[in-house]
């Protein structure tokens, strides 16, 4: 009886640490936390979109959709509510999805699809940042965030990036040569 109980004690300590958060996932969630209670105070409002991940490696890490890990369950929540302030914070949350965006290698459920759809809403606000930004990055990480934005549900062209071509055609032929490369060459993937 007594190796049982050990054997049974020893699994739940095992199971409790699997569920432990990242300290970069425990952040977000105090943030989070924090900013439900209290959603129209300013300074909840700036430390949450600081706290939000601001590269792939990181965004992966806190809402690892693949094992159910750190914030998983609740990640549309949390992106939601982070593309949300995005209208009001602009200038922090488009230059940050698109950090984590140009490394993505596609589209998924979830987190992923939330990311995407406030790349689009946020570029749909201010399309003159949206392209300020692109121009800023490397030709390889441009060419990466179209095959990221260009990415829709089941394998299909996403129904917005027509949109984003139409635009680069206006303002920037160079960027339009590079997202238009993935309408005509949907097969080329980085």
């Amino acid at each position: 009886m007594k190796g049982l109980l050990t054997v049974l004690l020893l699994g739940l300590q095992i199971s409790a640490y699997g569920q432990q958060l990242s300290q970069q996932a425990q952040k977000l969630k105090q943030a989070y936390e924090a900013l439900q209670q209290q959603p129209h105070a300013p300074i909840l409002q700036l430390r949450y979109v600081h706290t939000f991940p601001g590269n792939k490696v990181d965004f992966i890490e806190v809402f690892d959709a693949h094992t159910q890990d750190q914030l998983a369950g609740k990640s549309v929540d949390y992106v939601k509510k982070f593309r949300k302030l995005g209208y009001d914070y602009i200038d922090s949350v488009l230059p940050k999805s698109i950090a984590i965006g140009k490394d993505l290698p596609t589209w998924s459920e979830g987190a992923v699809d939330e990311l995407q759809k406030t790349i689009y809403y946020l570029t749909n606000k201010n399309p003159q940042m949206f392209v300020d930004i692109v121009r800023s990055l490397k030709k390889e990480e441009q060419e990466s965030l179209a095959v990221f934005l260009h990415a829709g549900e089941g394998g299909k062209q996403n129904e917005n990036y027509m949109v984003l071509v139409d635009m680069f055609n206006k303002a920037d032929k160079k960027l339009y040569k590079i997202f238009y490369a993935q309408v005509v060459q949907p097969e080329r993937r980085l």
